[in-house]
């Protein structure tokens, strides 16, 4: 495959088969000329015009050929797997100017001539072009691109095939209205295909050499697999978010099938991965988790962290290798306790304490929702003992007479400031969660 340079080899290929191509015919009766790349509104006219044939790229397209070839590049974790080319036509416009009356006309005659003999540009040609510096008559003619090696163009799986397009007067007209640039006798040609590959590194599966354990090929299984609809807390469908201590309820098909299952909680941005065990034996559309809570596990403060969370299960069966089911989203949210919840008017000092600890990447995103208000710490403790909570501390200025809910905000994730009740449970503000000034 080529490189990033492949688009810019083409053109000088074809620049330089143009070059040698008239060179080689006896033009002395229209002079001098030149084969350049430029934009068409760059190319001087009028009276100074010269003999000059002129290439400019105009569009750069998909190859439909190719375009599907290699794919998918990247697994469901983003991580490259493949190195799909970038499969591309080459879209050229081909343009004679003249110093004289018909001289533009023999120049582009000359060049369609030379573009239908040479329908494809050979590897050979392309290594010529491309390959570098190389001695000529004791003096050294460097590549069109410097110390950048392109001939890696000639080794790609496919040739450079070389098309005109008959272009008609409405598209002509747009095209060199929009150049700005004053029309000449033009012809359009596509090169077909440019293949560009990266060099970045994948990830490569190691040979096969077995078919399953002791190589007795796939093991296959008459019961339906396992999948999940969603994940909320059991006390309330209507919460947002899961705490420490929380009961979840997974909801699902097919739960309840052979072999052992355990539920997955990934939090990839702070790189948690918990696995639990349900509390009871699954039924066909549910099953029950439990998160630990500080008191039942103390290293809970600091092996859980607040976000978003991929809750899967893990599905182990005998003679068969583990295997993940679909993910569904849950938020952890933080549980805090406040300091005073009690306070006169005026300014306040305010000290909350949060569980899980906080990331340090998520001290400075952390915020307080006093009544409406947003307002950002003061001070972020995390002390040394990684089973003690994080202390955010808070200054408000002229705090008036009322009472003020409570919520600290991380990674766009509120506290939740509420209690449940009753049977059917009902919902209720948490008064430890709410400041009364007065």
């Amino acid at each position: 495959m080529s490189g990033p340079l492949a688009i810019a080899a083409v053109t000088a290929a074809l620049k330089d088969l143009l070059n040698d191509g008239l060179l080689n015919h006896d033009l002395s009766s229209v002079g001098s000329f030149s084969v350049t790349a430029m934009p068409p509104d760059r190319v001087e006219t009028g009276s100074n015009e010269p003999n000059q044939l002129n290439l400019f790229l105009y569009q750069v397209t998909p190859n439909l050929g190719w375009r599907n070839v290699g794919l998918p590049a990247r697994d469901v974790a983003g991580n490259r797997v493949a190195n799909p080319p970038l499969s591309l036509d080459l879209h050229y416009l081909l343009t004679a100017y003249g110093s004289k009356d018909m001289n533009a006309e023999i120049l582009l005659g000359y060049a369609m001539q030379l573009l239908h003999d040479t329908p494809v540009l050979t590897r050979d040609r392309l290594r010529i072009v491309l390959g570098g510096v190389s001695p000529v008559d004791g003096s050294i003619l460097p590549s069109p691109f410097g110390s950048l090696a392109a001939d890696d163009l000639a080794d790609q799986a496919e040739l450079i095939k070389l098309s005109p397009v008959y272009l008609n007067a409405d598209e002509l007209s747009k095209m060199w209205t929009a150049m700005q640039a004053r029309y000449r006798p033009t012809m359009a040609y596509t090169a077909s295909v440019v293949l560009i590959q990266s060099t970045a590194g994948t990830k490569v599966a190691p040979p096969v050499l077995k078919r399953g354990q002791d190589d007795r090929g796939p093991v296959a299984f008459g019961s339906p697999a396992p999948t999940l609809s969603g994940v909320h807390p059991a006390a309330s469908d209507l919460l947002p978010a899961m705490r420490l201590g929380d009961d979840l309820a997974v909801a699902g098909a097919h739960l309840d099938g052979p072999g052992t299952v355990t539920a997955l909680l990934e939090n990839e941005r702070s790189a948690v991965l918990q696995e639990l065990s349900p509390t009871a034996a699954p039924s066909p559309t549910g099953l029950s988790v439990h998160l630990p809570s500080v008191a039942e596990d103390a290293d809970a403060m600091h092996q859980w962290a607040i976000g978003f969370y991929r809750l899967s299960l893990r599905v182990a069966r005998p003679d068969a290798p583990a295997w993940t089911t679909n993910g569904v989203p849950i938020a952890l949210a933080p549980l805090i306790s406040v300091s005073p919840l009690n306070a006169a008017p005026g300014n306040l000092d305010l000290e909350l304490t949060c569980t899980p600890r906080l990331r340090p990447e998520q001290e400075k995103r952390a915020t307080l929702l006093f009544g409406s208000d947003e307002i950002a710490p003061t001070a972020v403790t995390n002390p040394a003992d990684p089973q003690q909570p994080t202390t955010l501390s808070f200054s408000l200025p002229g705090v008036a007479a009322g009472e003020y809910l409570v919520r600290l905000r991380v990674e766009g994730i509120d506290s939740l400031p509420v209690t449940l009740t009753g049977s059917p449970a009902k919902f209720d503000f948490d008064p430890q969660q709410k400041v009364v000034v007065a």
